[in-house]
């Protein structure tokens, strides 16, 4: 037997596409994304239903349910109770424990969905999201006026339910990690624990970041001040009853006015972006710091520079920007700042403001950046 010599064969180059090809791929993919989005819009929505309606807490507090058990339970009609059960478990955020007619079927919630959707501490809980959905819906033909007027909309003109959803979004941050902040700040940490101190928390919206400087320093006396009747109203009804109730107050105030008394230290978490004037924000809190005094300021982590396509956290910025936070910066003749906030942004609005340095400090989160403004000695 003679052996045949196997010839290899060079592999087949699949043709560059046509510039038609391109464009249609790029239409494609342009269409599938949008779909994506529209399908994880109506899931937030189905997501707030679960929450405000208490959904989920039922089938947590009383495992697995048929429509006609859930329904019961939460107190809403049965045909309703069913079909967002078959909505959620087609979207894969319910398990279908027992299959068979519709009144056989039962809904399960997973462990796994629990910290996400009803604990409302953990730091993986981000059914607030889908809290902001519904009240920026109506906001939207007051948002259409002002991109054509050029005009801002003030923080307390927007529904409480925005309050409520930021000071959700935060909460976790502040309840797990801002002592961790505070840590990796020396000149803040050591002045505050070393004896009685006050602190002023500025622009603090729901309280929930004065709380937790309280609980920090256990000697210090917190004040948290902010612009909006609604959030101040929030924060009181917050901390009544806390164990840190003695030794925090809320005011209402104009932030551009110095405080009566003098702070050992400040701080201001994911507000500066949000103000209409926020030099003269920023000199009111040198004014009434000590001398030397320290103001952490924390913001979004928005890149260095314009830099497109962004990440996720980029798209997150200015989403929310768009929305809400320019809005709110361009109310009353703002400067129109956003949630896109740049380091030379905020190191101009510090050297304006009379801070006799700034610099990022060095704290790693995966959304804000830090900054530390020290007043003249």
């Amino acid at each position: 037997m003679t052996a045949t010599a196997t010839v290899p064969v060079a592999p087949q180059q699949a043709p560059e596409p046509t510039p038609d090809e391109q464009a249609g791929a790029a239409v494609e993919a342009l269409v599938g994304r949008l779909f994506e989005a529209a399908l994880g819009a109506m899931d937030l929505y189905a997501v707030g239903l679960g929450v405000r309606l208490g959904l989920y807490a039922a089938l947590h507090e009383r495992g697995p349910a048929t429509s006609t058990e859930l329904a019961a339970r939460a107190g809403v009609a049965e045909r309703y109770a069913r079909e967002w059960l078959e909505q959620q478990a087609v979207t894969g955020l319910l398990e279908v424990e027992t299959d068979g007619t519709v009144a056989e079927r039962r809904f399960a919630l997973p462990g796994t969905a629990v910290p996400v959707l009803l604990d409302p501490t953990s730091p993986a809980y981000v059914a607030s999201i889908a809290a902001f959905i519904p009240p920026l819906g109506r906001m939207f033909d007051q948002l259409v006026e002002v991109y054509r007027t050029g005009e801002g909309i003030s923080w307390s003109d927007y529904p409480a339910e925005v309050v409520d959803a930021q000071a959700a979004f935060n909460r976790p941050a502040f309840t797990h990690e801002l002592g961790g902040w505070l840590a990796a700040v020396p000149e803040i940490d050591d002045r505050l624990t070393s004896g009685p101190a006050r602190v002023a928390d500025v622009a603090c919206g729901a309280g929930w970041s004065t709380q937790a400087l309280a609980r920090r320093y256990p000697e210090a006396v917190v004040h948290g001040f902010d612009i909006d009747d609604t959030s101040i109203a929030l924060a009181r009804n917050l901390v009544s009853g806390a164990d840190v109730e003695d030794r925090v107050e809320f005011e209402v105030c104009d932030l551009s006015e110095p405080a009566e008394q003098r702070y050992d230290a400040a701080t201001m978490f994911e507000a500066l972006h949000d103000l209409s004037h926020p030099v003269q924000v920023l000199t009111s809190i040198r004014r009434s710091l000590v001398p030397g005094g320290v103001l952490l300021v924390a913001d979004e982590k928005a890149a260095e520079a314009f830099t497109a396509p962004g990440d996720p956290f980029e798209r997150l910025f200015y989403g929310s920007s768009l929305l809400v936070c320019l809005p709110g910066s361009l109310a009353d003749g703002g400067v129109g700042t956003g949630a896109a906030i740049r380091p030379s942004t905020v190191r101009q609005y510090a050297a304006d403001a009379g801070f006799a340095s700034c610099e990022v400090a060095e704290i790693e989160h995966m959304m804000f950046r830090f900054y530390l403004l020290r007043a003249p000695a």
